[in-house]
């Protein structure tokens, strides 16, 4: 859906910040020209998506950025994500499962759901089941959401769900990926722990966080995180049947912290990477001072961003 723009705006709608890059493309390769990010004011969940487009409004206002398309990522918070079974011998579409399954998880009315879903298990026959990981949000809240953006004067031609956009960004700064790798993704008060096999997400599971490891709350953050993990993992074993994951990608609040990587090495002996995204560029993909004059902490809390936008050239789009 996203191919072929020549411009876009990535939006990631974090938690905690806006953050927005201006994308143009030179035969399908991203250039990244300006990096922008607000904050969002703090409230209650409900007002996410108000309190998201009144930060939004600031960046679009001050930048002059109008009537540009734009692809976004749905707030974990708002997004539902389930591991279902699918079993063809069953009267019901795949569809109306899934339907039926999120109805009984979910408050709130299903036939206001939108959902995608794609396989975590191949079935060597057709008549037997098999897995999907399944990704379902409130219709009304993304009507709000591409309401305002289109009083934003702003196109937005894709939604996309954070962990979906980070496996994109992997596909680009591990080209020769084999196995499953652990994707790590911190803000303030908000992370989530996902498998990533080949641009396609095995499996992801969003937590709370009692405080911001780089705000000096590691002693209650890190255990936190490192029993997030080990459910994801279990999880990952015993449903999935895959092991094998040697390292951790992590991004975000804190990932650059001394604390947090050694925390993860002792407690799982897994190594775990904190790369820029912006990595994942050629030399010529965003301008020389832009890059080196983004900090390490900060360069990494634009790693949802920059996976939308490799989306747009060619990356996997689940959303």
């Amino acid at each position: 859906m996203t191919k072929g723009l020549k411009d876009t705006l990535a939006i990631d709608l974090a938690p905690d910040a806006v953050r927005l890059l201006d994308v143009s493309f030179r035969r399908g390769v991203p250039f990244v020209s300006s990096v922008f990010s607000a904050k969002v004011e703090t409230g209650a969940n409900d007002t996410l998506p108000d309190r998201h487009l009144a930060a939004l409004g600031t960046l679009v206002s001050e930048h002059r950025l109008k009537r540009k398309p734009c692809v976004a990522s749905v707030p974990t918070s708002l997004v539902v994500t389930r591991s279902m079974t699918i079993d063809p011998n069953k009267p019901q579409r795949p569809e109306d499962q899934i339907r039926l399954t999120l109805q009984n998880c979910i408050s709130g009315d299903s036939r206001d759901m939108i959902f995608d879903y794609w396989p975590v298990s191949e079935s060597q026959q057709t008549n037997r089941t098999h897995d999907v990981l399944v990704v379902a949000a409130q219709g009304s809240m993304v009507r709000r959401y591409l309401d305002g953006f289109a009083k934003l004067k702003l196109s937005c031609v894709h939604l996309d769900v954070a962990p979906c956009a980070l496996a994109s960004l992997m596909a680009k700064l591990l080209p020769q990926q084999e196995g499953v790798t652990g994707t790590l993704a911190l803000t303030e008060s908000i992370g989530y722990f996902a498998v990533v096999e080949k641009q396609r997400v095995l499996f992801w599971r969003p937590f709370e966080l009692p405080g911001s490891i780089a705000g000096g709350s590691a002693q209650t953050s890190l255990p936190r995180i490192g029993d997030e993990i080990s459910k994801c993992v279990s999880h990952m074993v015993g449903s999935l049947h895959l092991d094998g994951m040697t390292e951790i990608y992590a991004f975000g609040q804190g990932a650059q912290d001394e604390a947090f990587t050694a925390y993860m090495l002792n407690r799982f002996n897994l190594q775990v990477k904190t790369p820029s995204p912006f990595d994942s560029l050629p030399s010529d993909g965003m301008p020389a001072d832009l890059r080196t004059s983004l900090p390490p902490a900060e360069a990494t809390n634009y790693a949802a961003a920059l996976g939308l936008a490799l989306q747009t050239s060619g990356g996997a789009v689940h959303g």
